[in-house]
């Protein structure tokens, strides 16, 4: 009667939860704040315009023009006038219905190429939000000729949201068709291939409903990234912790167990909680970051891991309770290949450990390569129309004027002529005053930098404009898409060394209370440390530039989930120790777990291998570096490094 409760209680939470999943990635399309560091200097700029300032916070599209028409120009910004609900100002045209204040254009702003064969204009809104910025730029779109092209700060969002767009539904689809097809190859039984895809399925809907809801009661913000990602960890963790009861079932049938559930879940509950306290604890680390991306991310996947580690240890249970025992025995628990395996651990020991270390440190090797860091134009696998603009735009015009330099001052340093070329030294081509506070205490001056706004040259043209204008003006700001990236960069190196160590520390805790050992935490962390390292080197030497937050996304993602395998293949070493020595039990609990390891390793690596379909150059970095270093995870360190150090260590390893 029990099991009927529990599955019960599971489909009315998804029933109730069901409506919020697409809630939750409507919420999280709105990723306007997502790529900054919370505290940063841009960041004050940008809540300085928008607090203090009429106009707030401007975005900037920059329509590129085949032709020099100046009477189809006219035509299209008379239309967009109108159309454009939070239009701030055409540059170059007086719109009638603005305040002629707003029609001014900046000084220096070329609009004709100097072949006089392209043409400029600028169009500026007050509403950096998602929705707003992809509403505009349809507008934009939907209104110039064909041969435009819409690129700038506004371009891009645009482009970048339109590649998220339905993300969630088609990682839904690939990961449950992958799963369903790698469980059907590996256990060649429809119900235990069907069983883990309902409970993760259930599990996902009901965390999805969670999420939604902290991320409306305001306690984080939800993201298209992070709500990608949550589709790929829950189906990849979720199944990992279904097969491993499934597996110790199975086994205790095979054995004649009376109580075969039972058994099966006293043994494996405790190993799935604490793999899955791993997963979240590593997660809530990521709270702690300055980077908003970084710390939105966190509450969301801890909240799907706990949901698939409740799933697992209740409505699995139940629904395998609720199914005939036929389904799942079968004769032999154990096939040849890992005693083979087992038997060459036994007798080459020191050998095997050696050369996977060997091979590993090898790998590694990569991350001393000079990678580059990818810009906005290298953001998407397919050349969308924005970064097709902008090449257009720096080969006929100043690169700076796609993406200005927003510097906030007090009024008064304006009465100095001198304190443009002081600031600029060189670096920007113009000094074009651009709002006034509604106090009239600050000004805003908009510069466009002689470089690509988005290249390595630009971020360090900041750094030098800012500490010019610390010597004009300690008060001074600025801000700016490419201060943004500087300032976003800054905020992922600061995360990762206070991440890393803290997140560290909590596994080491978390696997030394789990196993009541200290030199066990510590080959079980090193051996993960050693595939991130693998995993990250062989990335550093296929992609040639990498987005600054990729080390530490596969880092969270590779340590967490690969010292689950070591807790799963511990644990099941130290069960037998009490039966056993401690070189037959370490054999047998690699023989035991070998196989469900292996299947769970290949089914995680798969389901973020799904991360390469999308079109987003960074969530496919991440999906090609976290299942490479899964993959050796799984055939390289819990086959034959983990065992075999537990070999070399004897009766010290647990």
């Amino acid at each position: 009667m029990k099991k009927w409760v529990v599955i019960a209680a599971w489909l009315i939470a998804a029933a109730i939860a069901f409506p919020f999943q697409s809630k939750l990635q409507a919420l999280a399309s709105d990723e306007s704040d997502a790529f900054k560091d919370h505290g940063a200097e841009s960041t004050q700029v940008q809540e300085t315009l928008n607090t203090r300032f009429d106009d707030g916070n401007e975005t900037t599209a920059v329509v590129v023009y085949p032709s020099v028409d100046p009477q189809r120009f006219a035509a299209d910004a008379e239309q967009l006038c109108t159309r454009i609900p939070d239009l701030v100002r055409i540059v170059d045209y007086p719109c009638p219905n603005l305040p002629p204040e707003r029609a001014a254009p900046p000084s220096d702003l070329k609009t004709t190429s100097q072949d006089g064969t392209t043409f400029l204009s600028t169009i500026m809104t007050s509403d950096d939000a998602t929705e707003s910025v992809i509403r505009d730029v349809g507008i934009i779109r939907d209104v110039v000729p064909d041969g435009a092209l819409v690129t700038g700060e506004a371009g891009f969002a645009a482009d970048q949201a339109a590649a998220l767009e339905g993300i969630d539904e088609t990682l839904l689809i690939v990961t449950l068709v992958l799963l369903l097809v790698l469980l059907l190859l590996i256990y060649r039984s429809p119900v235990i291939a069907l069983v883990p895809l309902l409970v993760v399925g259930v599990a996902y809907i009901v965390a999805a409903g969670i999420a939604y809801y902290g991320a409306q009661r305001g306690h984080y913000q939800a993201t298209g990234q992070a709500t990608a990602i949550l589709i790929v960890l829950m189906f990849g963790v979720g199944t990992d912790y279904c097969l491993l009861l499934i597996a110790r079932y199975r086994e205790e049938l095979a054995s004649g167990t009376a109580d075969a559930m039972g058994v099966a879940l006293r043994r494996t509950a405790p190993t799935i909680v604490s793999a899955g306290a791993i997963v979240v604890a590593v997660m809530l680390v990521l709270g702690v970051a300055d980077y908003n991306a970084t710390r939105w991310m966190g509450p969301v996947l801890a909240i799907g891991t706990a949901v698939s580690v409740l799933a697992g240890v209740t409505l699995l249970p139940a629904i395998l309770a609720a199914l005939p025992t036929k389904a799942f025995l079968h004769k032999k628990p154990i096939g040849p290949v890992w005693p083979r395996i087992g038997a060459l651990v036994r007798r080459r020991p020191a050998m095997l450990a050696t050369a996977v270390v060997a091979l590993l440190v090898v790998g590694a090797l990569g991350t001393l390569r000079d990678q580059g860091t990818l810009d906005f134009r290298e953001q998407f696998r397919e050349t969308p129309e924005s970064v097709v603009g902008l090449r257009k735009l720096q080969a006929k015009f100043p690169p700076g004027q796609a993406g200005p330099v927003d510097v906030l001052v007090p009024k008064t340093i304006t009465e100095d002529n001198e304190n443009g070329p002081k600031l600029t030294q060189g670096r920007a081509l113009a000094l074009d005053f651009a709002g006034e506070s509604i106090d009239a205490k600050q000004i805003l001056i908009r510069l466009a930098l002689k470089h690509d706004p988005f290249s390595d040259a630009a971020l360090r043209d900041v750094e030098h404009l800012r500490a010019n204008l610390r010597t004009l003006e300690p008060t001074g700001l600025i801000g700016g898409p490419t201060a943004e990236m500087l300032d976003s960069q800054a905020a992922l190196d600061r995360d990762a060394k206070l991440i890393i160590p803290l997140a560290l520390g909590l596994v080491f805790l978390i696997v030394a209370i789990l196993l009541r050992s200290l030199i066990a935490p510590i080959y079980a962390v090193a051996t993960v440390l050693l595939s991130y390292a693998f995993a990250l080197g062989v990335s550093s030497l296929v992609f040639a530039e990498s987005d600054p937050a990729t080390p530490l996304f596969t880092f969270i993602f590779l340590v967490a989930l690969g010292v689950d395998y070591n807790v799963f293949l511990l644990t099941r070493i130290k069960e037998a120790r009490k039966t056993r020595s401690h070189e037959d039990a370490v054999i047998y609990g690699l023989e035991r777990t070998g196989g469900v390891i292996t299947s769970a390793g290949l089914i995680l690596a798969g389901t973020f291998s799904v991360l390469l379909a999308t079109q987003l150059e960074s969530l496919f970095q991440v999906g090609f570096t976290v299942a490479l270093g899964l993959l050796v995870d799984t055939f390289l360190i819990r086959i034959f490094l983990v065992p075999s150090i537990a070999l070399l260590l004897r009766s010290k390893a647990l």
